[in-house]
């Protein structure tokens, strides 16, 4: 019963900073799950990666339902997504094929570098300037690459994605919004990758290779409760204090799993 209100409380935090942060929730399940997992009864040396596995499966939901609200508001561009995706899928599944490769060390160290840069990018402030192109090509590169560190280190790609889609042309409204459309090929076919790449590893009961099932229950059903207040919230706070207050986050975050893996 413990660790369901572990999974329930991830679910609550990783729902609410997502609604609040605009972020798709890879930053905080990852962390938590590196930290709940080996009281599920997880072996260490499968926590990273079962954690990343399932924070993708977990994004694919919360992608969906992303989607759907940007969608409304007519901010995706499904033209654009059309060029991006085929590169987004065959990022993610190389991957989650290079992080069955790595061991549990190397993985925390990718993911806290994407963290810190992320953090310190957000309190750089800095808006990309446009440079439009028609040519399909550095998008459908950029897809591939965006799609490996994404199931790298489980997210769904915003944060990488978002600034080229500024730098190419596009606003920052139809940036975000078809980037959160973008967060579903990614985290789907990581996930699966995860799945298949963890299968003859992981005898955990209720796992698929390395997703495991109930953290996904609790986190996604939880998440989507929560979501909807870190969004009214976020009306009422300045856009760069949010941002900041995001980075201040990552940078917890990423000493908490330091220490935990190193102590």
């Amino acid at each position: 019963m413990e660790i369901w209100l572990i999974f329930i409380l991830a679910g609550l935090t990783a729902g609410f900073l997502a609604g609040l942060l605009g972020i798709g929730g890879g930053f905080v399940v990852v962390p938590v799950l590196v930290w709940a997992l080996p009281l599920a009864g997880i072996p260490q040396n499968e926590v990273v990666h079962s954690a990343i596995g399932t924070s993708l499966l977990c994004i694919c939901i919360t992608a969906l339902s992303s989607t759907k609200a940007h969608h409304n508001k007519h901010a995706v561009d499904w033209r654009l997504f059309k060029v991006i995706v085929p590169g987004l899928i065959i990022g993610s599944i190389l991957g989650a094929a290079l992080a069955s490769l790595l061991n549990s060390t190397v993985l925390i160290t990718i993911f806290v570098s994407g963290a810190l840069l992320t953090a310190c990018y957000l309190l750089s402030g800095h808006t990309p300037k446009a440079h439009p192109n028609q040519n399909q090509w550095p998008y459908v590169s950029y897809g591939v690459l965006t799609g490996t560190i994404s199931s790298l280190i489980g997210i769904g790609g915003g944060s990488v994605l978002v600034p080229f889609l500024i730098y190419r042309g596009k606003k920052v409204v139809q940036a975000v919004g078809t980037a959160a459309a973008c967060g579903f090929p990614i985290a789907l076919f990581g996930a699966i990758g995860y799945g298949f790449s963890g299968w003859k590893q992981v005898e955990t009961a209720y796992a698929s290779g390395y997703l495991y099932w109930p953290a996904f229950a609790g986190i996604v059903i939880f998440s989507s409760l929560s979501a909807p207040w870190g969004a009214k919230v976020a009306h009422f706070i300045a856009e760069k204090r949010l941002k900041q207050l995001f980075a201040l986050f990552l940078f917890f975050t990423s000493g908490q799993i330091l220490y935990s893996h190193w102590s």
